[in-house]
């Protein structure tokens, strides 16, 4: 890194600010808007020498004299070490956080002081920095600068673009630059993007004339043709002429060559200036440019130990290739950065990184000194490697899953026994998936080759198969669990039990659940597990696949016993990965409670990253269990950190909630995550709500899709639509077994609407044996609700009652709500209407208590055809119904007196943010202050 806390870019002139009228533009405002508690952040994107550092530096210049400004820059040497960035950008304003809460506290300090304490979630990392960020702005605005962010270390990527998404209406505005040709914001939605291609001639020739207006006419427009509108290559190139050449009285030399990217000719002249410098000076710049501090006397003192002293320096600074500032060593441009290092022959390179690895220890930093020594070393060397392996360890205790696959890989290459190298690969494999690099993780198995241990047959085989789900191929990786826990089990019987688990789960995933599942059971049988609770508990699973519900339930029940009951052994991320198989058995009530603990649990250890999944899982339990308005909320939060934390499967999953909770509030789910009001209304109409069920750009995933279509078609009546829907669910081999469960009632009443017996009989049946097997007491009201649908007219009316019987505190509303409206309609074919009133009556209170719009208009028609005047939709009183899904959670968390602060903490906002969602909501609330919400009912 280059820039500390709190410096200012030297002005290097308008050079990479010619024509870029745009860029200033949307940077003057983005700087604006941090003045006026607007935050925001942009990306700017180009090749080298396109302007990106200039326009950095104008917004440096620009808000010198009344913002706090934070810089860094990223360097490729430093790329693995976790928080890199984030140390040079916060260090020195880490005094000011110790008014964050205690974990993001704690967090922000493992990450900047690492030989303090372990970092942790990433992504707590970047609410702490985001909270931190905010405490600053209190005094000033602040300006974050973040040059060759493509080389920033993917941990400080991770925390930065967290704090940049959420940034709300704080003061800070956030200016990141990156070569166009890097991935790093490719899964960064939300942040605007400005792309900086070449200057048109025009621009060029004014440029030019700016800055080199003695140029004969000839030699400039040869400058534009070969500068191909790069506005930095058209001043060096210019710059380097000589004066014969400048006046046209002598041509060009090798820099004509025009194969070479405008880019790499700005390079050579670099090149040049540094190979014109004295001996030690070139040195000196090759181990500044190998450091990634910045810290003048860090790099001074690396560079005594190979033989170069201060003064040294200053024929760099005469030649305008770097300048001191404060305490820091700035190149002038990256590409004088990548020229000193790049250049400088491999025993230079490696003398620089020995000398900085001699002097790492006295920083404090073992995890730079382990790159360090990495760098310098050429072939095996098995003390490196071990030394880079505990570096490994002490990079995942500080939340670098990237840092810790690159460290186990280099380590790897510096390994020379087969095994052991294997035995790493597979561990930086392990890392690279759980950083979500999907590529890189496969590339790194593949390099890790034919394995005989079994820990490496294991953790090998977990992320093939975790690579080909994530890749829609699941029965390859079943089959690659399959194989393995053939090959452990003999040796590792626990291990194999675990990874027989793990091949039972993608068989649910498989294109052919059944048939995979039997695939399964059949190649395991004979391997001695031991009666392991995991290997019960997979069996359970294959067991439910096949059909034998029975036989699968008590397994099942019996591994989340085992869950739950030795949760404290694993874990955050496995106590999430193996929770809530029980769903299976639809025990939404004990699952739900044990999800609000982990939920909890995510919360208070600011597990950012693992926070979606289980607000994935509450969400569809709260759907389940009736709960619509918790169920959007926690679907909406969910959806918000899985798109800011980049699971994009677990946003996508969540849109396929809110799409079935659209459905059910009376607005036709679309693919692409808009939605259609089904009665073509006013889109802000108080009877929908439509549009707070938007997400754009996250499709809802499918299978849910489906459902939500066709319980829109159901609440419609458009029965023969919504037949064929549930019939692509319940038919034939399906990849959500819970959807297909939760479909057949559904196919039932829709077959049942038009005479269609034979479609709703077999239905009716299925549901009935996963009762019989299950036997809970939801599941039994719902199934007697089936057979008095299909049962003759004299005898429905005592299924209803026995259903309704049922459902007394079964924790089911809606399916409560919808026995009653069948049960409504009953009575009101066999003349009792004033049964049929008060049926009705229950189910249409019900129906608008869960904003389930469709349904409840049913009711209203049914109330009207037994001579009632039902109420009118009475949204308006509605009052949680009036606020965003953000607004409803701070007004709940301050209604039970939490500060600005602590709800900011809870749900990963800046104070700022909170403070400006309760004065968004007290208006739409009727109160003027915190003190009268808790008067309020917002259930």
């Amino acid at each position: 890194m280059t820039e500390a806390v709190q410096t200012r870019a030297a002005d290097r002139g308008p050079a990479g600010l010619s024509g870029r009228h745009h860029e200033r533009e949307v940077l003057d405002g983005l700087l604006k808007g941090a003045w006026q508690s607007r935050g925001g952040a942009v990306v700017l994107t180009g090749e080298a020498g396109s302007g990106k550092t200039a326009l950095l530096d104008r917004c440096a210049s620009a808000g010198a004299d009344g913002v706090r400004l934070l810089r860094c820059t990223g360097v490729h040497s430093e790329a693995a070490l976790p928080y890199a960035g984030l140390q040079v950008l916060l260090r020195g304003a880490l005094d000011r956080a110790r008014s964050l809460p205690e974990r993001q506290l704690t967090a922000l300090r493992g990450a900047i002081a690492p030989d303090d304490v372990p970092a942790g979630d990433r992504f707590l990392v970047g609410a702490a920095t985001l909270g931190l960020l905010d405490e600053l702005a209190e005094e000033r605005p602040v300006v974050v600068l973040v040059d060759d962010a493509h080389w920033l270390d993917l941990e400080t990527v991770d925390a930065l673009l967290f704090a940049a998404r959420r940034l709300g209406m704080g003061r800070v505005a956030m200016v990141f630059a990156a070569h166009e040709d890097s991935a790093v914001f490719d899964g960064a939605p939300g942040l605007p993007m400005l792309h900086l291609g070449p200057l048109t001639d025009e621009e060029g020739a004014a440029l030019l004339a700016d800055r080199a207006p003695d140029l004969h006419a000839t030699v400039s427009s040869r400058i534009l043709g070969l500068a191909q509108g790069n506005p930095l290559a058209l001043v060096e190139l210019a710059g380097a002429l000589t004066a014969a050449q400048r006046d046209g009285s002598e041509p060009l030399d090798a820099r004509e060559i025009a194969v070479l990217p405008a880019s790499w000719r700005v390079r050579r002249i670099f090149d040049e200036r540094i190979r014109a410098l004295p001996a030690p000076t070139r040195l000196l710049l090759t181990v500044a440019a190998a450091d990634d501090t910045g810290d003048v006397a860090l790099v001074m003192a690396a560079g005594e130990r190979v033989g170069a002293l201060a003064g040294d320096l200053g024929p760099a600074e005469a030649a305008d290739l770097v300048r001191v500032s404060g305490r820091r060593l700035v190149f002038r441009h990256p590409l004088v950065r990548a020229a000193a290092y790049q250049g400088a022959v491999l025993a230079e390179r490696t003398t620089a990184h020995r000398a900085l690895a001699d002097v790492a220890p006295a920083a404090g930093d073992m995890g730079r000194r382990a790159w360090h020594l990495a760098a310098a070393t050429v072939g095996y060397d098995e003390a490196v490697a071990a030394e880079l392996e505990r570096s490994a360890e002490l990079f995942r205790s500080r939340g670098g899953r990237a840092a810790v696959a690159a460290a186990y890989r280099r380590a790897a290459q510096l390994t020379e026994d087969q095994d052991a190298r294997a035995l790493r690969l597979a561990a930086a494999a392990a890392a690279a998936a759980e950083a979500g690099q999907a590529e890189l993780a496969g590339t790194l198995a593949d390099e890790a080759g034919p394995v005989s241990s079994p820990s490496a047959i294991a953790r090998l085989a977990s992320v093939r198969a975790a690579l080909e789900h994530g890749r829609g191929r699941a029965e390859s990786a079943r089959l690659l669990l399959v194989e393995a826990t053939a090959e452990v089990t003999a040796h590792r019987p626990a291990m194999g039990a675990w990874l027989l688990f793990e091949s039972a789960a993608m068989a649910w995933d498989a294109p052919d659940p059944v048939a995979a599942a039997r695939d399964t059971r059949a190649r395991v049988a004979g391997l001695g597990f031991g009666e392991h609770p995991v290997q019960r508990g997979a069996a359970g699973v294959l067991a439910t696949l096949t059909g034998d519900l029975a036989g699968g339930a008590a397994p099942i029940r019996e591994f989340a016993e085992y869950v739950v009951r030795t949760r404290q052994e694993r874990s955050l991320t496995d106590q999430v990965r193996l929770h809530g198989w029980d769903m299976l058995l639809g025990e939404y009530r004990t699952v739900h409670d044990e999800a609000v603990a982990l939920e909890r649990e995510c919360r208070a250890e600011g597990a950012v990253g693992v926070l979606p999944r289980v607000l994935l899982r509450l969400a569809r339990l709260r759907l389940f269990l009736g709960r619509h308005r918790d169920a959007y909320t926690t679907a909406v939060e969910g959806l918000e950190i899985a798109r800011d934390t980049g699971q994009s499967h677990l946003a996508t999953m969540l849109s396929g909630v809110l799409a079935v909770l659209a459905a059910l509030d009376g607005e036709e789910p679309g693919g692409t995550g808009g939605r259609e009001r089904r009665d073509g209304g006013d889109p802000q109409g108080s009877a929908g709500r439509a549009g707070r069920y938007l997400c754009p750009g996250v499709a809802p995933s499918p299978f849910w899709l489906t459902r939500a279509q066709g319980l829109f078609d159901l609440g419609v009546g458009r029965y023969e639509r919504a037949l064929q829907r549930f019939a692509v669910l319940t038919g034939g081999p399906h990849r959500h077994l819970m959807v297909s469960v939760h479909s057949l009632p559904d196919q039932v009443e829709a077959a049942v609407r038009i005479d269609r017996a034979t479609d709703a009989g077999p239905a009716a049946e299925r549901f009935t044996r996963w009762t019989d097997a299950t036997g809970t007491a939801w599941a039994r009201a719902v199934e007697l609700r089936c057979r008095a649908l299909l049962a003759a007219d004299d005898a429905a009316g005592e299924f209803y009652e026995r259903a309704l019987a049922a459902h007394a505190g079964d924790g089911r509303p809606f399916e409560e709500a919808r026995t009653r409206l069948l049960y409504g309609e009953w009575l009101r074919r066999a003349k009792r209407r004033s049964d049929a009133r008060e049926a009705l009556t229950v189910a249409l209170e019900s129906f608008e208590r869960m904003s389930a719009a469709a349904w409840a208009d049913r009711a209203r028609a049914e109330l009207r055809a037994v001579g009632a005047t039902p109420s009118a939709p009475a949204a308006d009183t509605d009052l949680a119904g009036r606020l965003t899904a953000q607004e409803l959670r701070v007004v709940r968390l301050a209604a039970t007196g939490l500060s600005n602060r602590d709800i900011g903490a809870r749900l990963f906002l800046s104070p700022r943010t909170v403070g400006y969602h309760l004065s968004n909501a007290y208006p739409k609330l009727g109160v003027t202050s915190r003190a009268a919400l808790g008067a309020l009912s917002l259930a």
